[in-house]
């Protein structure tokens, strides 16, 4: 058996490899017709190997919050306080920023939003990323529930692991597959962000961590001969690809088994160099998933000649003044962490 340790450095080069498959996944989605085409296999295997990213920050955070808590009993309120009040103010100024960005470039509206606010905000629905905001929130509310658990930790990731299974058999069941909404609920990934705490309690076979890696790979191949048959069989991509499907579990909990685990050969000058890289978009992970999809649309906006000047330069402005306003909250934050109050 062993134990398992995740440095700080290590989850930063973790967060940093996970925030470029989620702007890869969003890249993927410009293009119209790639995963019918004649590059099909390339393009689906990108997308499916791209979707260990939503995992790794759950078990992330999972491991985080149990390592942070040890053994110690958690004041339910001051715990929540704490926790949604380092994300949410950050949440609602891009909640705003991206439904005001939106609104004004017509082009850009997408499919299934809902028209109420109030709605969007708590679904997470202002742009299509944001949902993962709410998952942290709901994760956040049932973390001191599962922590009174952590002295069963077996039982409590079997009965995560089968709730999470349970759900997304449910969900191919359904005729209305949307996976938007499916994505909101933090049942969906109750698994992964259980595995993180999970690893901190419990000591792992040690068979299990050398096999990880291969099985990653026999993971990786049947998920994307999966998405590729149901693709070819006539199914919408956009469901035949989504994160909530059986063949997604193996793969998400391996590959982030093996990336913990991984020895990382920092000695050599370029292997030490793209991992400072790595360990800087992890740091700052957080801030590029609030910001990267305008980003994204203001590129294929030029690209594409989409706007006018007029309305293309506005867009650009409000999007850096909002993620200057963001800089502005963060750096609050840290300065106030250092600061005994």
């Amino acid at each position: 058996m062993q134990k398992i340790s995740l440095s700080l450095y290590r989850s930063n080069i973790i967060r940093g490899l996970a925030i470029l498959a989620v702007v890869l996944l969003h890249v993927l989605a410009y293009p119209h017709g790639i995963y019918n085409g004649d590059k099909q296999l390339l393009f689906i295997s990108l997308d499916q190997l791209s979707r260990f990213c939503v995992p790794a920050f759950l078990i992330i955070s999972g491991y985080g919050l149990a390592t942070k808590y040890g053994n110690e009993k958690i004041n339910y309120f001051e715990f929540i306080k704490k926790r949604i009040g380092k994300l949410f103010p950050l949440y609602l100024l891009w909640s705003f920023a991206s439904i005001l960005i939106v609104k004004s470039v017509p082009a850009w509206s997408f499919d299934n939003q809902p028209i109420s606010l109030i709605t969007q905000l708590l679904l997470g629905q202002a742009d299509y990323q944001l949902y993962f905001l709410p998952v942290l929130f709901q994760l956040y509310f049932l973390f001191p529930l599962l922590w009174l658990f952590r002295k069963k930790p077996n039982l409590l990731m079997i009965s995560a692991l089968l709730l999470q299974i349970a759900l997304y058999v449910f969900y191919a069941a359904r005729a209305d597959n949307s996976e938007r909404f499916e994505y909101v609920i933090s049942l969906s990934w109750i698994g992964y962000f259980v595995f993180g705490i999970y690893l901190k309690l419990q000591e792992l076979p040690k068979i299990l961590i050398k096999s990880a890696l291969p099985l990653s790979f026999i993971a990786a191949i049947s998920v994307i001969a999966f998405s590729l048959r149901q693709i070819n069989s006539g199914i919408d991509p956009l469901f035949a690809l989504k994160f909530t499907k059986l063949a997604v579990i193996p793969f998400g909990f391996l590959i982030n088994l093996s990336l913990i685990t991984m020895i990382l050969p920092t000695r050599n000058f370029f292997t030490g160099l793209v991992s400072k890289i790595l360990a800087w978009l992890g740091e700052n992970s957080f801030l590029i998933f609030l910001s990267h999809t305008v980003g994204l649309r203001i590129i294929y906006a030029i690209s594409m000649k989409q706007l006018d000047p007029g309305t293309l330069m506005g867009t650009i402005l409000m999007w850096i003044i909002t993620i200057y306003l963001s800089l502005k909250i963060l750096n609050e934050k840290k300065t106030k962490a250092v600061i005994p109050q």
